[in-house]
């Protein structure tokens, strides 16, 4: 009663839910609203109307409510909601959110973000994965192509600035997944026919994420300017802490293994990921008993349930690679006739499981670069099979790209086992992914 109508919540009886029900529609909160509270605790005049007449099937709605059609319509209608903005809120905008900042987001409209959101009572989150309890993303521009029919609340920066400023929620347009994948394609497709209308040559493969550096027709000096000082920047910083004796070495000791306790499915999110409760007994098992752990004679998701659990968050958070970068040598096809593939990846506070995770993730879900298909089309086995006659067909030629996953061309070959350091130096930053049928 005392924080109800801060709130923007309605008090009401326990009538106007069984009202509701009779009727088959929402009833005007007005009509049941609380006036008083018993001894009993219960709204005055509820326990009479909640004890009744056995069987009886009575209102609970007061009789002059339905003494004619008039006051009968006004209790059968909805309430109309300003169709811009939501409920305006007395207590904190985003209580109990999580919010996840996109990397491209500008610093100074980042910091803008972070001091709105926190002080609205959000919850920041450093890392965002296909399936984390993130309730907004905030981005900007082509960023979008990321998350979209991924998460539900994708919003801009000025979104969240104004909804905090007037302590209302914005409108807000919610896509169902179907739609919002066949949006992604869409823009993908627009990408593309913009660069054919600027004279440029569109990619030769659609890629889902870019890890390369801001180009293109949009990007101005300047942006490339601030993206250069912020490099330099961090270098400077990385440089003073080594500086500082006792503190960092020069060249941390990296593992010679990287996630060998991790039991996952590179074609899965990454949420699926388990991590083996008793190596030692797995090993024992695996040896003697290898059908356990293969797809022949053996249901390998059962097996799993036995001896993994789910990564706890602290585990998926801890850093486990404290260097800068971080270099993965990627198997590309089932028997390993093209050989590994490298992809390079930098992080300024080292590496986290699930961020490792990510990486792999991503990388097999892109589409294979024009290079890997010239080379793929030549490899024996069904999955180079189907790239040929796709590579033939008459859709690419005209689209003028091949849109064939890496996933789709590693086969079974999807079971993870480990990273392995590559090189034998102790501080090196190489690794070789190891995964299996």
């Amino acid at each position: 009663m005392q924080h109800g109508s801060k709130s923007g919540l309605f008090v009401v009886t326990l009538g106007w839910f069984v009202d509701s029900v009779k009727r088959n529609t929402r009833l005007s909160e007005t009509l049941y609203s609380v006036k008083s509270i018993g001894e009993n605790g219960l709204p005055s005049g509820e326990l009479n109307r909640i004890v009744g007449v056995p069987g009886s099937e009575k209102s609970f709605l007061p009789s002059p409510a339905f003494e004619d059609d008039k006051s009968l319509g006004r209790g059968w209608r909805t309430p109309v909601k300003s169709p811009n903005k939501q409920q305006t809120f007395g207590g904190p905008v985003f209580s109990n959110s999580f919010v996840y900042i996109d990397p491209k987001v500008s610093d100074d409209m980042k910091e803008k973000v972070v001091e709105a959101v926190t002080r609205e009572g959000a919850t920041l989150l450093d890392n965002w994965f296909i399936g984390c309890h993130a309730s907004h993303i905030v981005c900007e521009g082509p960023s979008i192509r990321r998350y979209i029919g991924l998460a539900n609340n994708i919003v801009s920066p000025l979104w969240i600035l104004k909804t905090t400023k007037e302590k209302c929620i914005q409108r807000l347009v919610h896509l169902s997944s179907d739609l919002a994948e066949q949006t992604n394609m869409i823009l993908e497709s627009d990408q593309v026919a913009g660069k054919v209308s600027f004279g440029e040559s569109p990619h030769p493969v659609a890629l889902k994420y870019s890890y390369s550096l801001p180009h293109g027709v949009n990007v101005n000096i300047e942006e490339r300017l601030k993206t250069v000082e912020l490099a330099k920047l961090g270098v400077r910083n990385r440089r003073t802490r080594r500086m500082q004796s006792c503190q960092v070495s020069i060249h941390p000791i990296t593992p010679s293994i990287l996630l060998e306790s991790i039991c996952w499915t590179i074609s899965e999110p990454t949420s699926s990921a388990r991590i083996y409760t008793e190596s030692s007994w797995i090993e024992d098992v695996s040896e003697h008993h290898p059908s356990c752990f293969s797809g022949d004679g053996g249901n390998s998701e059962a097996s799993s349930e036995n001896f993994s659990r789910v990564l706890r968050e602290s585990e998926k958070r801890e850093v486990i690679l404290k260097c800068h970068f971080l270099t993965i040598l990627f198997p590309l096809d089932r028997f390993g006739e093209l050989g590994p593939s490298s992809r390079s990846f930098f992080s300024n506070h080292g590496f986290t499981r699930i961020q490792i995770l990510e990486h792999i993730y991503d990388f097999y879900q892109e589409n294979m670069l024009v290079e890997e298909i010239n080379l793929a089309i030549h490899t024996d086995s069904r999955h180079a099979d189907r790239l040929r006659s796709i590579y033939a067909s008459k859709e690419p030629v005209e689209q003028g790209f091949v849109a064939f996953k890496r996933v789709d061309f590693i086969g079974r070959r999807r079971s993870f086992e480990k990273l392995k350091r590559v090189n034998e130096e102790s501080n090196g930053n190489l690794y070789q992914l190891l995964i299996r049928a």
